[in-house]
């Protein structure tokens, strides 16, 4: 897995075996809390399938400014959306520059991870999303964190700034749309994914929610599965 910095975007990246080429390019974000690192493992079975991925380095995490006490809940209230919203703005940055095909690329993440990729989804022309465990409607999922941790209802001006990159605030492209999320998830709701799920259908957008029972705040092999199974898909779509 090799590292690359290009402006204020840094990223791993995995290369399918020189025995044959890349059919597709995965933008994969890990969650809060979590490391690039974490996923090389990941990363080099999906290159072993024939794909390109690459994990952004996100601000407060790994070489970057790495947050002490990181699941604090105050810390978490002060930064999670500061993290977010930053790590929106400098993938759209670097796709907007970058020589990557963004017809033949898929954004996904995982947990806040899935916050991430589905707001920039949302912004850029891309080949789909896929969002796992996490929430493609960012003032449902703070109304409902605010609710489980009693502060205040959420101020006028802060819901201004999150609407700015809610996914929900956004026209999309033609892209595909991959969802799923535990039913017993009580860390992030799946009411959040499936606001994002009513808001892409009734805008006739290409769009497949899958839930799981008994599964909680979670990636497990069934999703990876699941995952897989739609990357295949997509790869064999031609734009």
């Amino acid at each position: 897995m090799i590292k690359k910095n290009e402006g204020n975007f840094s990223y791993y990246f995995v290369e399918p075996p020189s025995t044959r080429s890349s059919i597709m390019s995965i933008i994969l974000y890990h969650g809060w809390g979590g490391s690039a690192l974490n996923y090389r493992e990941y990363a080099t079975s999906l290159a072993r399938q024939g794909f390109t991925v690459m994990i952004p380095e996100l601000i407060h995490h790994d070489e970057r400014s790495l947050l002490p006490n990181a699941y604090h809940p105050k810390v978490m209230q002060t930064y999670f959306w500061k993290v977010i919203c930053q790590s929106i703005d400098e993938c759209i940055a670097w796709l907007n520059h970058s020589n990557i095909t963004k017809e033949n690329t898929v954004i996904a993440g995982v947990s806040m991870g899935g916050f991430i990729a589905s707001g920039v989804f949302a912004k850029a022309n891309l080949k789909g999303l896929a969002n796992i465990s996490g929430s493609g409607s960012f003032i449902t999922s703070e109304r409902i964190f605010r609710l489980a941790t009693n502060q205040t209802p959420l101020p006028i001006e802060e819901e201004a700034m999150l609407k700015k990159y809610d996914p929900l605030s956004h026209a999309h492209g033609n892209g595909e749309v991959l969802l799923l999320h535990g039913e017993k998830d009580h860390v992030i709701s799946i009411k959040g994914q499936e606001a994002y799920l009513a808001y892409l259908t009734n805008s006739n957008k290409k769009v497949k929610m899958k839930r799981y029972k008994n599964v909680a705040h979670e990636f497990t092999s069934t999703m990876e599965s699941d995952f897989l199974s739609w990357l295949e898909i997509q790869a064999s779509v031609q734009t």
